[in-house]
């Protein structure tokens, strides 16, 4: 008999889930008072603004590749939780698992803000905020570039929450985990398993001896 982590259930994987993303939301706000004025409606310095798309890009990079690596498969929020991830078979490495398993999250948004930076220039970001404000309208070509990485992000954020749901199961096996080949498990709680060992009965020819008979006339 052999010990496996116990997977974690969808209760525990949604809240580590949303102290990730709190933890990431405070930082953006914080970090986005150095870029605006908000009292006045524009910038501090108006270069900023890609520094602050730059520095995000960066903390996604952080929190949810580099963390995860270095801390044997777990986000912030997993430390605290006491869960972490794990690939379904043994000889694949951590890292690669943690690279599969944020295709679809931690590099979508950074795509997403990078396209920020090349299609929503400074002006055209802040001329978008005020839009209900007052009266203006933006061009075409304008909201043809606000709509892309916005477009973008909708459609990123309703899947996310769709893999979210998709942990729903009894098997605590969901979407994500299989695109990527991964476990969400606990840390410190396990199960017992028998380990199954596979004989292979290898066959080989018996050179068969036939006795030497003598015939006698």
């Amino acid at each position: 008999m052999g010990l496996i982590n116990r997977k974690a259930n969808f209760w525990i994987r949604l809240l580590a889930t949303i102290i990730d993303l709190l933890i990431f939301i405070a930082f953006a706000i914080s970090s986005s008072f150095l870029v605006f004025n908000y009292k006045l409606g524009e910038y501090i310095n108006k270069w900023n603004y890609y520094v602050w798309l730059t520095l995000l890009i960066l903390m996604l990079n952080i929190f949810w590749i580099i963390i995860p690596i270095l801390f044997q498969g777990q986000t912030i929020g997993m430390m605290i939780c006491k869960i972490k991830i794990i690939p379904q078979e043994a000889k694949t490495k951590l890292s690669r698992a943690i690279f599969d398993r944020q295709r679809l999250f931690a590099f979508t948004w950074m795509i997403i803000f990078a396209l920020f930076i090349i299609f929503v220039s400074p002006e055209l970001f802040i001329k978008a905020a005020k839009i209900n404000r007052n009266s203006g309208k933006l061009e075409t070509l304008e909201r043809v570039f606000v709509l892309i990485p916005t477009a973008l992000a909708s459609f990123a954020t309703f899947a996310e929450i769709f893999l979210v749901i998709s942990n729903v199961k009894e098997s605590r096996i969901g979407i994500n985990d299989n695109l990527s080949n991964t476990y969400t498990v606990w840390k410190n709680r396990f199960d017992k398993s028998e380990e199954i060992q596979e004989i292979k009965a290898i066959i080989k020819p018996k050179i068969r001896e036939l006795p030497n008979l003598k015939y006698e006339n």
